[in-house]
């Protein structure tokens, strides 16, 4: 009788270690999605600065005067 318990007790443990191991990888999975947004939001951001800083060094010092006029206060 007591083999039979602990062949049960064991096989119950395995499915338990089973399911953390299952849950604790979607955890790690769902990490690294959340990482791998925001490293594509920050290389976005980083290619629209270089675009508008290229952008701005194009231009000669009328134009961006021009342009900056649209953006600062009159006083």
């Amino acid at each position: 009788m007591l083999p039979r318990l602990q062949l049960y007790a064991l096989i119950g443990g395995a499915f338990v270690l089973g399911l953390l191991g299952i849950y604790s990888a979607g955890i790690a999975r769902g990490q690294d999605k959340i990482k791998r947004k925001i490293d594509e939001k920050r290389l976005s951001n980083f290619k629209t600065a270089k675009e508008v800083q290229d952008e701005v060094s194009q231009m000669d010092d009328t134009s961006l005067s021009d342009r900056a006029n649209k953006w600062l206060r009159k006083d």
